[in-house]
């Protein structure tokens, strides 16, 4: 059996409507989940409700420069972004490269032109999204041990365990709570430094104080 994979999802924003539609078509036959707004307003708004793969942003917009719009998607929303343009113009092309767009294309009737350029720009902001996935997944995952070894620690030292003890005794409160060890850590080393700030810096806090 294949593996279901959900098409990718295109905003195309451009205020010459007849063009965007022919964008649109163009991309719905290509196998691409695609949408349009005609303004920098309707990209804003639609941005966190249809959560597009990529946007193809018209320079010239309507009330707004796509410039400008293209840079709020990419701070705000953290979207990719291919820039629009029906003037060979290299200063909007150097701005297009300064804000992160993943390329700059001339606009043309011939709109079969776009299909390898948007293809590479998914595939390669898929790339980058499942590495930094990836990267906070092992962050997570760190800091969970993190706690876990700390909190160890601490139950060790106040209620005078070995490691194995203390391990088990933190296991067993998880277990009875129903959470991850992680989650019990984190908040038995949050009780231990609420305590020890409330109590003073120089006291300890007694393993009675302690929900163990």
């Amino acid at each position: 059996m294949s593996e279901y994979r959900p098409k990718r999802r295109i905003l195309v924003v451009d205020g010459d409507l007849p063009y965007a539609r022919q964008v649109v078509e163009l991309l719905s036959r290509a196998g691409y989940d695609t949408s349009a707004t005609h303004s920098a307003e309707g990209a804003m708004a639609a941005v966190p409700i249809s959560r597009p793969d990529l946007a193809l942003v018209d320079v010239r917009l309507p009330g707004d420069s796509g410039l400008t719009l293209s840079a709020s998607l990419r701070s705000q929303f953290a979207l990719p972004v291919i820039i629009l343009s029906g003037l060979d113009d290299a200063q909007a092309a150097r701005q297009a490269t300064q804000i992160g767009a993943k390329s700059y294309l001339l606009k043309s009737q011939n709109l079969h032109y776009y299909l390898p350029t948007i293809h590479a720009a998914l595939t390669c902001s898929h790339e980058l999204r499942e590495l930094r996935e990836r990267d906070e997944h092992l962050s997570k995952a760190l800091n969970q041990k993190r706690a876990i070894s700390t909190a160890t620690g601490v139950m060790m030292e106040r209620l005078k365990l070995s490691h194995s003890q203390a391990f088990e005794r933190l296991r067993a409160l998880a277990r009875a709570r129903r959470r991850q060890m992680s989650d019990v850590a984190e908040q038995l080393l949050d009780s231990v430094e609420c305590l020890n700030g409330t109590i003073g810096t120089e006291s300890r806090v007694s393993p009675d104080t302690v929900e163990l």
